[in-house]
């Protein structure tokens, strides 16, 4: 049976396993953020179709509040993690923030040789990424759980929210591991060629 969450539409996706800063200064989601803060309860995070239509898209991600600072003007300044995907089934705007009716939405391997086979190969490509892009001095500790790993993998990439979000989408942790694998050949690809033409 559906279940019945606030829902706090983005322009950047949160992804399970993972941590994102939020600020919120819209009435509205004052009132959401502060519901939640009294009541212990998580609120969903959806990305929005564009910059003109804040449609959400229907799968997003639960979101709870690890940290956070209430402004004097009062603004939140929130430190998130995220927690299970949802998808969208009912919405209702009725409120002073909308809240959604969602299903819950499993984190299957899928195929487990492909998700060992694409895992090992992201690990050491996600390294060799960050080097080039000059962040291979910052620590970075993947899971050995295909499906924490992927979603790890999801937020290093620095691609568009549409990306993003279809690897949220993604069915398995297999297929969401294949895809990072192929944007990852890419990416590295273009870096190799702009150091080339530096020199």
């Amino acid at each position: 049976m559906p279940e019945r969450i606030p829902l706090f539409p983005s322009h950047t996706v949160l992804l399970p396993n993972t941590d994102l800063g939020v600020h919120v200064y819209e009435p509205a989601y004052r009132d959401l953020v502060a519901h939640c803060l009294d009541e212990g309860l998580p609120f969903g995070v959806a990305l929005i179709r564009s910059a003109d239509d804040a449609t959400p898209h229907l799968v997003g991600t639960a979101a709870h509040v690890a940290g956070y600072a209430r402004l004097p003007d009062g603004r939140y300044l929130l430190e998130v993690e995220g927690d299970r995907r949802f998808r969208i089934v009912g919405l209702d705007s009725n409120g002073s923030y909308p809240s959604v009716a969602v299903d819950w939405l499993p984190e299957p391997i899928g195929n487990f040789a492909v998700a060992r086979e694409a895992g090992e190969e992201v690990e050491s490509m996600i390294f060799l990424f960050r080097a080039l892009s000059g962040d291979g001095d910052l620590p970075v500790r993947l899971s050995i759980d295909p499906v924490t790993r992927s979603y790890q993998v999801a937020s290093l990439l620095r691609v568009g929210v549409e990306a993003k979000q279809g690897l949220l989408e993604s069915p398995t942790a297999a297929d969401r591991l294949e895809a990072e694998v192929e944007i990852l050949r890419r990416e590295i690809s273009l870096l190799d060629v702009a150091r080339s033409n530096r020199r």
